[in-house]
C-alpha cells in the first residue's frame, strides 16, 4: 500500500500539457492488499507500536551514536529506526574513503555473517530495522556493528 501526495505546482510540472501522472499497477486497490494494510494499521495501533518507537527509536540512535568512538565512524545521522552511519578516512576533515575501497559494503558483509542485514550505499551503512525491536535487540545490533566496523577498520 502506498500513496503519493504532491502539490499542484509539482503536479503541473511533471504532468505537463497532455501528460498524466501514472501511479498504479495491476493490483492497485486490490481488496486483499487493502485488507492486509488495514489489519496492519489496526495491529500497530492496538499494540502501541508508534508510541513504543518514540522511546526505543531514541535508544537505538543513542546506542549507534556510541559508535562514534570508532575512528572509522564519521557521522551517525537519522531518526528513530532509520539511521545512517558514514565511514570516513579522516574524521576531522570528513574526508571519505575512495569508492573502490567499498567500506560500506565491507561493513555490511561483516554484519551479515552474524545475522544483521544492512544496506551499504558507498561509504554509508543504512539501517532501517523492524519497528518491534526492544532494547536487548538494539544492544545486539550495536555489538554486531561494533565488531564489524572494528574488523573492517583493521583491514584498511
Amino acid at each position: 500500500m502506498s500513496a503519493t501526495i504532491l502539490s499542484e505546482e509539482i503536479h503541473d510540472v511533471i504532468s505537463g500539457p497532455g501528460g498524466m501522472v501514472l501511479h498504479g499497477m495491476t493490483y492497485s486497490g486490490h481488496p486483499a492488499a487493502a485488507a492486509a494494510a488495514l489489519t496492519n494499521i489496526a495491529t500497530m495501533e492496538r499494540e502501541g507500536i508508534p508510541e513504543r518507537v518514540r522511546s526505543t527509536g531514541a535508544y537505538f540512535k543513542r546506542k549507534l551514536r556510541g559508535l562514534m568512538d570508532l575512528e572509522l565512524v564519521g557521522e551517525v545521522r537519522g531518526s528513530h529506526f532509520m539511521i545512517g552511519l558514514e565511514f570516513v578516512r579522516d574524521r576531522a576533515t570528513k574526508t571519505s574513503h575512495p569508492a573502490e575501497a567499498e567500506v560500506g559494503l565491507k561493513v555490511a558483509s561483516a554484519c551479515q555473517r552474524p545475522g544483521l542485514i544492512a544496506l551499504a550505499l558507498g561509504n554509508v551503512l543504512i539501517l532501517s530495522p523492524t519497528l518491534i525491536m526492544d532494547e536487548a535487540m538494539i544492544d545486539e545490533i550495536e555489538a554486531i556493528l561494533r565488531a564489524a566496523i572494528t574488523e573492517v577498520a583493521v583491514g584498511l
